[in-house]
């Protein structure tokens, strides 16, 4: 009896498991292996909104080879993502090391450095393309005032600055959620190892590459990961400022994906496009499951 007992205990911790777990796989199949299974067959057709599809196999992948626009908007991609990240990483430890420091009214430092992650992304897009405009613009009337420009400097306009004004507006989004990443990783830091290394002589600049980095380098790794994601798939801030403009010299995969499959309506090349970008974000999300496994180890 107990035998059969303990069989079927274990059958119902199966089924109990199983029911739990339903959801889950509902949710993943639903929501997840369906529209990508879909999303793959639709790049294999010349399906448009608006009409029936067809099968044509690699033909879309083919033209966007050819495609100027697509390979500027995959260096553009790449612009941005690699700038941008470099920018928010590194102030982002600095903001952190700023915030870690012992500072009169710390506390309401640190609200107002985090304002910029809290807001939504629609308000502050809108707010740097105020200070952009060459009309009332903030920075232009700076400018102006200091006797640096005679007169505006279209930001968004031109292809010279439209690049670096959208990198410097996410750059400015980005870096409280890696300061806020880095600050976690400082506070447990024992105040001993920095007295002890001033005693052997060391200065601030030792301390922190001596101290500091080493004990908060896997955060900064996978929060700058984490970050890359994030800005590699960017849409509303480029959209709001530039639209991928002016002359494409913006246009982004997100934003060309846009463009090709809701302007022009041919949705099969803008699911093509997208595809592109899979392999590269696939291997960034191992990544971060990588380090996070990692750190819950070494934790």
């Amino acid at each position: 009896m107990k035998a059969g007992t303990g069989i079927a205990q274990r059958r119902w911790d199966y089924i109990f498991a199983y029911v739990l777990i339903a959801p889950v796989m509902v949710y993943l199949v639903i929501f997840m292996v369906y529209p990508l299974i879909w999303a793959l067959w639709t790049s294999l057709t010349n399906k448009t909104i608006g009409n029936n599809a067809s099968f044509v196999g690699f033909k879309n992948f083919a033209n966007l080879l050819q495609d100027k626009i697509f390979l500027r908007s995959i260096r553009n991609t790449v612009v941005y993502t690699v700038f941008a990240v470099m920018g928010k990483a590194i102030l982002g430890v600095i903001m952190a090391l700023i915030l870690n420091a012992h500072l009169p009214a710390k506390n309401i430092l640190r609200v107002l450095m985090f304002v910029p992650w809290t807001i939504p992304t629609l308000v502050s897009a809108l707010t740097w393309k105020w200070m952009y405009s060459d009309i009332g613009g903030l920075f232009n009337f700076i400018l102006m005032a200091l006797g640096i420009t005679h007169g505006p400097v279209p930001w968004l306009y031109d292809t010279h600055y439209a690049m670096f004004s959208i990198i410097i507006a996410n750059i400015w989004r980005g870096t409280p959620f890696i300061g806020i990443s880095v600050l976690a990783g400082l506070q447990p830091i024992p105040i001993d190892y920095y007295e002890a290394a001033r005693i052997d002589g060391a200065g601030a600049v030792r301390s922190f590459f001596h101290i500091t980095m080493p004990l908060i380098k896997e955060v900064v790794v996978l929060s700058t990961l984490i970050t890359t994601i994030w800005t590699f798939n960017d849409f509303e801030i480029i959209w709001i400022l530039t639209g991928g403009g002016p002359a494409n010299a913006t246009q982004i995969l997100s934003t060309y994906g846009y463009t090709v499959g809701f302007m022009n309506l041919n949705l099969s090349k803008a699911i093509s496009s997208s595809m592109f970008a899979i392999p590269f974000l696939v291997l960034l999300i191992s990544l971060v499951m990588r380090r996070m496994g990692k750190t819950q180890e070494e934790g």
